[in-house]
């Protein structure tokens, strides 16, 4: 039977794909062992999600369609598409994207992932961990054992329009509900209640709590699946809230006080508001030269180097807008001749708290000289021109001079979906019309035809978490722009529209968030 399994799944691997070396997979579960159809295919080991979802006792759906596959259990589901690196992943109740290395690939009706992604997704469902030992060449799953929730500690502390108080437990319990009992005749105390389920205590411990300004006494209960702490309140609340603190497992119950409780919300309000709007000013912004050092970017007419002409306009640029913005930190991802990979630079960016990115570089056409002539403005999107694909991939060649860059841009390649979901972030608008700012205010001052705004993929555009744009300054395959563009009076007017172009973007801007 086992060696009519394995012929099946070889002759099956073969026939999808003619250079992958198929495999049989084993894997352990509790002291059992099943087998999982695979193959290996330039050096990552696939496995089959029918397979795998069979021997963990996992369930599976496919949409014949598609051939979209779900692996679901009683606690969450995954959902995988053929030649897509993206999964839907659903778990108490909560919905996520999850991006894999490489994408699910399509063989005679089914899907298969690498190990390493299975184990990752899998295991997020299933009720333990499965792993994979590439040595051995086998996956084995360890059931998790289940933990019951128990109370350790009990804090509290007063605030200006309350109180809270603090359970803090060794595992958050999956439910929680807390109530407040106003007194009646007599002058008893309100009461507070939170019931905790799961979970378990040491009764004799919390009911001998001592006293604290909030309450006067806590009494425990354990009850066969769930716990109950009361608290006897020393003043009168108008209302609770219930938190819970995941990074320290410690469920939190805000008490709001009878005071003037719009005017304490009104004022919070305000806060946060003024909070919001110094975040959105444009106070940081970062200037990025392309290529550097071992890189030199397109050479063009008269052996003119790409990295000299970003790096003089650059610095220029940079005096401008302290210039013009004195209140505004300008950062640089390179202020002299050296190489910054590309992935590095939007994480300058982000590190130096920027609120603006603009990436300077030059054009050339394939065979020069070239008529071809003046400034292109680009945001992040996939390319709609072949002229934009080109100059995207023109650019992101500069990956080549970084070590194991096919390792670490091979998600970037492997789908242009990335670019697709980034396109749907909040700055997308923003970097756009920053883009046609720039097109509009460098024309006006220099000898440069505005050749419009346009969207592709650059490598360096993705890692930076604000409004981001790449400027081709001109065309150094064209004789007389590349003369324009190696002088100090071309680069310096360049820089001069950037810098015009960006004070205006920041007025308008800012006053965007500062009337809404």
């Amino acid at each position: 039977m086992r060696l009519k399994f394995l012929l099946v799944i070889i002759s099956m691997m073969v026939c999808a794909h003619a250079f992958a070396q198929p495999k049989v997979i084993p894997l352990n579960v509790e002291g059992a062992t099943a087998y999982v159809g695979g193959f290996e295919e330039l050096h990552h080991v696939y496995v089959s999600l029918d397979d795998l979802a069979k021997g963990l006792g996992l369930r599976t759906f496919v949409l014949q369609s598609s051939n979209k596959t779900s692996v679901y259990s009683d606690t969450g589901s995954l959902l995988f598409t053929p030649s897509n690196n993206f999964v839907v992943v659903s778990v108490g109740g909560r919905t996520d994207v999850v991006q894999m290395p490489l994408p699910a690939l399509l063989a005679n009706g089914k899907l298969y992932v690498t190990s390493e992604s299975a184990c990752d997704l899998v295991t997020r469902i299933a009720n333990g961990a499965l792993t994979y030992d590439a040595q051995k060449s086998e996956l084995s799953f360890s059931q998790s054992v289940s933990i019951t929730p128990q109370i350790t500690w009990l804090g509290s502390e007063s605030k200006e329009n309350g109180a809270v108080i603090e359970v803090r437990m060794n595992a958050l319990p999956r439910a929680y509900e807390a109530s407040i009992t106003t007194s009646g005749l007599g002058g008893q105390p309100d009461m507070l209640y939170l019931t905790l389920m799961p979970a378990e205590a040491n009764v004799s411990r919390l009911d001998s709590t001592p006293p604290t300004s909030i309450y006067s006494e806590v009494i425990a209960i354990q009850n066969p699946n769930s716990v109950q702490l009361s608290f006897k309140l020393k003043e009168k609340y108008a209302s609770k809230q219930v938190y819970v603190d995941s990074s320290s497992n410690t469920v939190m119950i805000a008490l709001y006080s009878q005071a003037d409780v719009k005017k304490i919300y009104s004022e919070e309000v305000k806060k946060k508001l003024e909070q919001e709007k110094n975040n959105w000013k444009l106070d940081v912004i970062v200037i990025d030269p392309g290529h550097g050092g071992k890189d030199p970017g397109t050479i063009g007419m008269r052996g003119i180097e790409e990295k000299n002409v970003a790096l003089a306009i650059g610095l220029d640029l940079r005096r401008d807008l302290n210039k013009l913005l004195p209140n505004v930190k300008v950062v640089m991802t390179r202020d002299k001749d050296v190489f910054v990979p590309l992935d590095e630079r939007g994480q300058i960016a982000n590190e130096a708290g920027g609120k603006l990115f603009i990436s300077l570089h030059c054009n050339a056409m394939p065979h020069k000289p070239n008529p071809m002539h003046g400034i292109e403005t680009y945001f992040l999107r996939p390319g709609k021109t072949g002229e934009a694909i080109r100059i995207a991939a023109q650019e992101n060649a500069a990956i080549k001079y970084e070590n194991d860059y096919e390792k670490k841009y091979r998600s970037y390649d492997a789908d242009n979906m990335i670019l697709t979901t980034m396109a749907h972030s909040a700055y997308v608008k923003y970097s756009e019309q920053l883009a046609q700012l720039i097109e509009d205010n460098v024309s006006a001052v220099a000898s440069v035809s505005d050749n419009g705004v346009n969207q592709a993929g650059f490598y360096v555009l993705i890692g930076a978490s604000m409004p981001a744009v790449l400027v081709e300054t001109g065309y150094l395959s064209n004789p007389r722009e590349a003369a324009y563009l190696g002088s100090i009076r071309g680069q310096r007017a360049i820089a001069k529209g950037i810098a015009n172009a960006v004070v205006k973007f920041k007025a308008e801007y800012e006053k965007n968030f500062t009337q809404n």
